[in-house]
């Protein structure tokens, strides 16, 4: 994408509202703020409520249900609970191993897992059915769309009045939750971490370290999209301040960065007993990439064993490959 989508997507996170287009008129859609989602809360306990006074089961309570007629049982959500667990282990394994193959094959099975789950949840969603929760999830859903569209940019008068909102056929509103999706999508974690990278950033990243200050607010005040933004901007000026020898080519990436920042940090730790003075790299179950790269993080120079043996008649004794390792023999 060309630098002038990361400023406006900047600007737009600075202003604390998106501007778009909606029955042919300008409509300013407002951003989240920690105070908004108290009150949206509010709205969802609201109709909680009265869902359970009209009748409407607890999930709590259509979850044992369920579980007593032997439609859900305990080994089903077990099974959740695992696979929630393996997910958040598989997730931490990758960022501490140290060599991108390694990590590439944690994310993959992270990737499945996750399936998995998602599978169960929508399996669990459909036996216990209608809920209190699930009606007070829709109710305050809708609180959200008409809450957050306004009609100029001060925010201050809402673009529908409630009576307005209630009286909408249903593709009204879902042109106003693809709206609201396409500004999520806009300002997603990859994206503003992509524009903090950018050079037209650089001049702010070391003055994210105050977000108060920053944008002269209070932090109950702000947007979540203003707290990525320099919650994002302050993780990679550190990684900038105190990581040597990053490459040019993944200043830009933060993806790469991120990885890059990882394996320096993971790299003593996993170095195995090297000889300080060791400019050889061995590592077994390393791809050419992962060689490749702990070549450039290391300064040293990297080793096939596979061109080594051929020099020693096809084999190396242990003794020749401690050697090739960096290790005192």
């Amino acid at each position: 994408m060309k630098e002038e989508f990361y400023i406006s997507l900047v600007g737009e996170a600075f202003d604390g509202y998106t501007k778009a287009s909606f029955e042919e008129k300008a409509v300013y859609i407002k951003h989240v703020s920690i105070r908004d989602q108290r009150y949206l809360h509010n709205y969802y306990e609201k109709y909680r409520e009265i869902a359970l006074c009209k009748g409407l089961p607890s999930e709590e309570y259509q979850l044992q249900y369920v579980r007593d007629e032997g439609i859900w049982n305990d080994s089903d959500e077990l099974a959740i609970e695992n696979l929630k667990f393996e997910i958040k282990n598989l997730k931490q394994t990758a960022r501490a191993v140290f060599l991108q193959s390694q990590k590439e094959d944690f994310l993959n099975q992270v990737e499945e897992k996750s399936k998995e789950l998602i599978s169960l949840q929508e399996k669990r969603k459909e036996i216990v059915g209608q809920t209190a929760e699930t009606y007070a999830e829709i109710r305050s859903g809708d609180e959200i769309l008409r809450f957050l569209l306004f009609k100029s940019s001060d925010l201050k008068e809402n673009y529908y009045t409630p009576e307005q909102f209630d009286n909408l056929e249903s593709w009204e509103v879902l042109r106003i939750n693809s709206l609201q999706q396409e500004v999520q999508k806009k300002l997603n974690d990859d994206t503003i971490q992509e524009a903090v990278l950018k050079p037209f950033f650089s001049m702010y990243l070391s003055l994210c370290e105050d977000a108060a200050n920053f944008y002269r607010k209070p932090i109950p005040e702000l947007t979540i999209y203003q707290l990525r933004v320099v919650i994002y901007g302050r993780m990679f000026h550190n990684i900038f301040q105190y990581t040597d020898d990053i490459p040019d080519y993944i200043k830009q990436d933060p993806k790469k960065l991120l990885d890059f920042s990882e394996a320096q940090r993971n790299k003593d730790s996993n170095s195995g007993g090297l000889r300080d003075d060791s400019d050889a790299s061995a590592v077994f179950g390393a791809t050419k990439q992962d060689m490749d790269t702990i070549k450039k993080q290391s300064g040293g120079k990297t080793v096939s064993l596979a061109e080594e043996a051929k020099k020693h008649g096809g084999k190396l004794n242990m003794e020749q490959m401690m050697r090739l390792a960096g290790h005192d023999v």
